[in-house]
């Protein structure tokens, strides 16, 4: 079940709400709801989250999440989506309490209140929340939580201390996972980063995820010849459309980091060895900086194919690139660094939206990164 923007229960506006507060303090009412700051301590932001503005933490990218342990019997986001960058649709949001099913939130424009859930019994309560669409959706400023008279805001559960990192493109991004066929276009209805290969792979590792992944992007060229950033400008970023906004390495060390790039590279043509090369290989160098001891897996991953474009050979030529950068850093010491591929996306497997991999395609990549992550980092 969804709440879509035209059916939201509970929906307040941010000027509504503060009538209501204001009414109830007038005449003494008790009944006030507790307003809780989006810089308390005690929730736990997953992912890259900006704090840099004090009106509250900015999200953009795709599995992003906020754990939040509370009293009561109600929770109230206060969300912002902020403009876009490419008018697509309201950001995706998926939401839990306690374990129960997840549900989708849509969030709209403008500072509104989301009564995510009502009518829980009383005690003590676990809301997750993870972002679904990827960063060209948008940006998503959390602005505080309401709860119920008299409830009280706890430290959130601890997060798991093994962690991963995961770097790509759309085959990251959940891009048209839940499409029925190669055939349709990209919409919010069809993007689920919770479905992702990443994603299956560390909640089947007991792992916190970060996935850096956005559509289009290549190591050193862009899908189409797009002329903003590849994906490793962005990767030094919190938020990849602000380049002010630089990540601070030191927050939060993965075990592990993952890299599925290149199928933007060879979206039509060679980029030219040298520069594909190097551009992989300070990449890689980049990540080695800031992480010293954690293990690099250079992915040839299922999007990219000998068969498109024609008589390319994108596959063959990449898997040469990538296992020839990944060779000459373990010769020069560097032995945490590794080649690794998944096959190509399989016809039988199905496609999601604009040729793009399948839940089952994403599923049988998670069935095969499992166990190589697990023996790889000794995780029993």
């Amino acid at each position: 079940m969804s709440l879509a923007p035209d059916s939201w229960p509970g929906r307040v506006s941010w000027t509504q709400m503060g009538v209501v507060v204001a009414l109830a303090v007038l005449s003494g009412c008790r009944t006030v709801p507790v307003q809780v700051s989006p810089q308390a301590p005690e929730m736990r932001f997953g992912g890259r989250v900006d704090r840099g503005d004090a009106q509250g933490p900015r999200l953009s990218w795709g599995g992003t999440s906020l754990t939040v342990r509370f009293t009561g019997t109600s929770l109230g986001l206060r969300l912002l989506d902020l403009p876009k960058v490419e008018e697509h649709a309201p950001n995706r949001f998926r939401f839990s309490v306690d374990g129960a099913p997840f549900r989708d939130l849509y969030v709209g424009e403008g500072r509104m209140l989301y009564r995510v859930v009502e009518g829980l019994p009383e005690g003590e309560h676990v809301l997750r929340l993870e972002k679904e669409t990827e960063s060209s959706v948008g940006e998503t400023q959390f602005l505080g939580l309401e709860l119920d008279p008299g409830a009280q805001l706890l430290p959130a559960p601890p997060a798991p201390t093994r962690r991963l990192e995961f770097i790509g493109d759309s085959g990251l991004t959940g891009y048209g996972i839940e499409g029925k066929n190669e055939q349709c276009s990209f919409n919010v209805e069809t993007q689920r980063s919770s479905l992702t290969w990443p994603a299956l792979t560390a909640r089947a590792l007991g792992a916190e995820a970060t996935i850096i992944a956005f559509s289009g992007k290549g190591v050193a060229v862009n899908h189409a010849n797009d002329p903003s950033p590849p994906l490793p400008r962005l990767y030094e970023r919190t938020l990849p459309y602000r380049q002010d906004s630089r990540w601070d390495f030191n927050s939060w060390v993965p075990d592990a980091v993952v890299i599925q790039l290149g199928a933007n590279d060879f979206w039509k043509e060679h980029p030219g060895e040298e520069r594909f090369r190097n551009a992989y290989r300070a990449l890689v160098d980049g990540i080695r900086g800031h992480y010293p001891n954690a293990h690099i897996v250079c992915l040839l991953g299922s999007g990219i194919s000998d068969s498109y474009p024609k008589d390319l050979n994108a596959r063959s030529h990449a898997r040469v690139l990538i296992s020839g950068v990944v060779e000459s850093l373990r010769q020069a010491g560097d032995s945490r660094v590794h080649f690794a591929e998944v096959p190509p996306k399989l016809e039988d497997e199905g496609f999601g939206c604009v040729w793009h991999p399948s839940q089952k395609t994403h599923q049988r990549t998670a069935e095969q990164m499992t166990p190589l992550l697990r023996d790889l980092l000794g995780w029993k």
